[in-house]
């Protein structure tokens, strides 16, 4: 596979993936393939606890190519677009979307399909396509699940510009920093992250994606079964708690 609109860079547990395809990395099918096979690698590789998706110029990405939204290639750039989501959930490292600049369309459901959203204070978002006669099938099975029913209608429906305090105050980005100095506290936002346990944090992902869609008892039960079954096997879970009554920082041997 040719990496030709997506970058890899893999160090210290994280795999940062850039969109590249300017001015807007706006997704074509051929790009969003990239990004699929990219994802994909990443199963193979178990030295790795955070999954970082950013853009590259000053943008995360202004949505999906309307040129390719035709009869002919309207059905394979939907399907290929999902497939990135279904692809993310069922990693086991935590995906964060570091959003700059704009965040429209598919650009916004591919970050709202990270695990954790971190933007930048000018950062935009929105769901633009109800403007363009459309409507963003994703959005509107995520949006009214992690925010007000009635907020995600109206984003939906109005396809208007939503400020990045606004999604924070929703629950919808998890952090928001300052222009100037974005970098540098996500790369802090980062080493929080990559400061625990692998495999425990694979697990608390399992836990929650697993269960999300499930009813109170099944989701208690699955829940349940992961810390029972598969946390306690885990060095790392007995660590934790030993170093805990022993009042030092534990030592994860990521085991």
């Amino acid at each position: 596979m040719s990496y030709e609109y997506v970058d890899r860079a893999y160090e210290g547990g994280v795999a940062t993936l850039t969109l590249n395809r300017p001015p807007l990395n706006v997704l074509s099918i051929d790009m969003m393939e990239q990004l699929n096979a990219a994802l994909l690698e990443l199963r193979e590789r178990r030295d790795l606890k955070v999954l970082l998706i950013r853009g590259s110029h000053d943008a995360f990405s202004a949505g999906l190519d309307l040129n390719e939204h035709t009869r002919e290639k309207v059905t394979r750039l939907i399907q290929v677009f999902h497939r990135t989501f279904e692809t993310i959930r069922l990693l086991d490292v935590i995906a964060v979307a570091a959003v700059e600049g704009v965040a429209f369309g598919g650009g916004f459901q591919l970050a709202i399909g990270c695990n954790l959203v971190v933007a930048s204070e000018s950062a935009r978002f929105a769901v633009p396509e109800i403007n363009l006669g459309l409507f963003p099938p994703l959005a509107c099975v995520v949006l009214p699940r992690a925010a007000p029913r009635r907020k995600a209608m109206e984003w939906i429906i109005t396809g208007e510009e939503i400020p990045a305090r606004e999604l924070l105050s929703y629950g919808l980005v998890n952090r928001v920093y300052p222009d100037g100095t974005f970098d540098a506290r996500l790369k802090e936002f980062i080493q929080v992250l990559t400061a625990k346990s692998g495999p425990v944090l694979t697990l608390a992902k399992r836990a929650q994606t697993e269960s999300y869609y499930s009813g109170y008892e099944e989701a208690l039960y699955k829940a349940e079964n992961f810390y029972l079954r598969d946390l306690l096997a885990l060095a790392d879970s007995v660590e934790g708690v030993q170093a805990y009554l022993e009042k030092r920082d534990p030592q994860w041997t990521d085991d």
